[in-house]
């Protein structure tokens, strides 16, 4: 699906546009980076990715970008290990990471890192970096680590490390508020908006049940995006309207999911409620998206969400905490989904009882940006980060 737009942004990249080394060591955010990579090059820039190597099932995440697959050899990629050992070998792969990436930089107009996943060791590599050449964050994540916990090293690194940056990204004007109240200065803040993820064309996924209204909350299972709030939720549902209802959460988790099955169980929530713990190729996760009626946001904190920007195309009744990007997209589009405040468990359990049956009013084409305009924004930050160190 994505192989010809690609394709056609590399001819549009200028042979003399700027080169940009763009930094995720993790692939947090393959997607995003992918989309990113578009609108770059048919913004005449020619971008190269920083990151590890690929996974199986994950050999088209960044399919027609330039990667330098140097992070983590031993620990990621193919060779995944998980275990607070290989947690320690790792951390030692991300220093030799860093040191290669101080390297590297030296053949790049611009540094553009997409997380600083441990910043007391990121911010001494982005100072050497940005004594030749300009360095920008995008900053997908305004409360440090969403909220878990870490340790206080981690956390006094964060500030410090957003003070090293020649300019930051946000992708919402809440965002840019969060920045200014940490003390960082207004013209190193730029808001350039998410844009919506293409989604992989496929069937939708067969359902044992179908007359249940289906509803999907997708992605890394993380603490902050609040699994155990939903289940708290569902209990909150009259029985026989539960009966009606088919959630699923999906997604690689890294939380422990024990003490949230058991409460489900405790809670009786049966076929209402059903956790599939790993991660889905790309054709199944097109497969149950494609297949949801409704989809469910109850995060605890929350900038942007890619998971949010890749079912948005779909056309699909959204629940979601009321916090950046779902504010953005929900409250500005009529009859789009419901915004409930974050962690109030009995909100969402009516908005839940609501959804079903709604369909949303059809995505205009001016809701969003494309992915040319946001490379054209990011250029313009890349150009004054340029036009400041010239001056």
């Amino acid at each position: 699906m994505r192989a010809a737009p690609r394709a056609a942004a590399r001819e549009n990249a200028s042979a003399t546009g700027q080169s940009v080394l763009l930094v995720d060591p993790s692939l947090f955010t393959a997607p995003y980076d992918a989309a990113l990579s578009d609108g770059l090059q048919a913004n005449g820039l020619r971008p190269a990715w920083a990151t590890r190597a690929l996974r199986p099932n994950e050999e088209d995440l960044l399919a027609g970008s330039r990667t330098l697959p140097f992070f983590y050899p031993l620990t990621d990629g193919p060779r995944r290990r998980v275990g607070s050992a290989w947690r320690a070998l790792k951390g030692l792969e991300h220093v030799a990471g860093l040191r290669r990436l101080t390297r590297e930089a030296a053949r790049f107009d611009v540094v553009h890192f997409q997380w600083a996943a441990l910043p007391m060791l990121d911010v001494r590599a982005v100072r050497r970096i940005r004594k030749s050449r300009p360095v920008v964050l995008t900053v997908h994540d305004i409360e440090p680590f969403n909220g878990r916990p870490v340790s206080a090293a981690q956390r006094s690194g964060y500030t410090a490390i957003l003070a090293a940056f020649d300019r930051l990204i946000v992708h919402t004007e809440q965002g840019r508020d969060a920045l200014l109240a940490r003390g960082l200065p207004e013209d190193r803040i730029h808001v350039v908006p998410h844009g919506v993820l293409p989604l992989r064309t496929a069937e939708p996924e067969a359902r044992a049940q179908p007359g249940r209204w289906r509803i999907v909350l997708f992605g890394r299972l993380q603490a902050y995006k609040g699994v155990d709030l939903l289940v708290e939720a569902l209990g909150l549902i009259d029985p026989q309207i539960r009966d009606r209802l088919e959630v699923i959460v999906a997604g690689e988790a890294q939380i422990d999911v024990e003490p949230i099955l058991a409460r489900a169980k405790a809670l009786d929530l049966g076929d209402a409620f059903t956790l599939r713990e790993g991660r889905l190729s790309e054709d199944a996760m097109a497969g149950l998206l494609r297949s949801a009626d409704a989809f469910v946001f109850p995060y605890r904190s929350i900038d942007a969400s890619g998971v949010l920007h890749l079912v948005a195309d779909l056309d699909r009744w959204l629940i979601a905490s009321d916090l950046g990007a779902f504010r953005t997209m929900i409250g500005t589009r009529e009859d789009s989904g419901a915004l409930v405040p974050a962690a109030d468990v009995a909100a969402l359990a009516g908005a839940i009882v609501d959804s079903i049956g709604r369909r949303p009013r059809p995505a205009s084409a001016t809701d969003t940006l494309d992915w040319t305009q946001i490379g054209a924004m990011t250029r313009t930050v890349y150009e004054a980060a340029l036009a400041d160190r010239a001056a």
